[in-house]
């Protein structure tokens, strides 16, 4: 509900922009300074993300990225659904911030052009839910899933943005390559202490299969009889980042 009260207030603005376009129409080739961005990719990452674009001078520019959780279910979504397994309680939320400075290859007095772009991005995942299922023996039991991540990134990016109708952008970014650092926080909590046994394997057996760079970096536990904790710090991964986002520049 918060993320389409949020799409709904960013189409009465572009409303209120054309609206006031008749007022611009004797203008020619006015600045425009500053954009305001929605980013539709976002919400595949149950995130919904604006950015806001401030001109410093005809070739170079500031930008602020902010996502906002829009917390819902995930395994639908995501194909994890397991006819075995019946998940309840799930949802799934990113947070995520992003600094970035952008050079346009040509002046233009408006927000325009192919550009480059070095950035920072901040992201914190969250996610839980309740999973229930069956032993050989067809005694049921239940697993409560935790999982907490942040992560920390330097990226390059690429892109062209467009002015439509003097006031609307779309800003195509087509190719970025980001490398970042995660940390890692999760659990698995069960009253039945031989699935938590079986469970500590599994995990651990997984964690061994990775890569050497990530096994060092994760640890895995029992905490008692009924937890199973997982750990990882500094986890290096590199990710790409493409897609167009639609805005009202002014």
């Amino acid at each position: 509900m918060k993320s389409l009260a949020l799409i709904f207030v960013f189409i009465i603005l572009s409303f209120c922009t054309f609206a006031q376009e008749l007022s611009d129409s004797t203008k020619s080739n006015p600045a425009r300074k500053n954009a305001v961005k929605f980013l539709p990719v976002s919400l595949a990452f149950n995130s919904v993300a604006f950015e806001y674009e401030r001109k410093l001078s005809q070739r170079n520019s500031l930008l602020l990225g902010i996502g906002i959780p829009a917390t819902k279910s995930f395994p639908g979504f995501y194909n994890l659904g397991n006819p075995d397994n019946d998940i309840t309680d799930d949802e799934l939320g990113i947070f995520s911030l992003r600094l970035a400075y952008r050079h346009y290859s040509k002046e233009h007095l408006q927000p325009r052009g192919f550009y480059s772009s070095p950035y920072f991005k901040y992201q914190k995942i969250t996610a839980a839910a309740t999973i229930l299922a069956k032993d050989d023996n067809g005694i049921s039991y239940s697993e409560k899933l935790d999982f907490n991540a942040k992560t920390y990134s330097l990226g390059l990016q690429l892109g062209y943005q467009w002015l439509i109708a003097k006031r609307v952008s779309i800003d195509w970014y087509f190719l970025g390559f980001e490398m970042g650092l995660g940390n890692i926080d999760a659990s698995v909590t069960s009253p039945n202490g031989a699935e938590i046994d079986n469970i500590y394997n599994d995990v651990l057996d997984a964690v061994n299969g990775m890569p050497s760079i990530w096994q060092d970096r994760i640890t895995v536990s029992k905490q008692g009889t009924n937890q199973v904790v997982v750990k990882g710090s500094s986890l290096p991964y590199p990710w790409l980042r493409s897609g167009i986002s639609i805005g009202i520049a002014f």
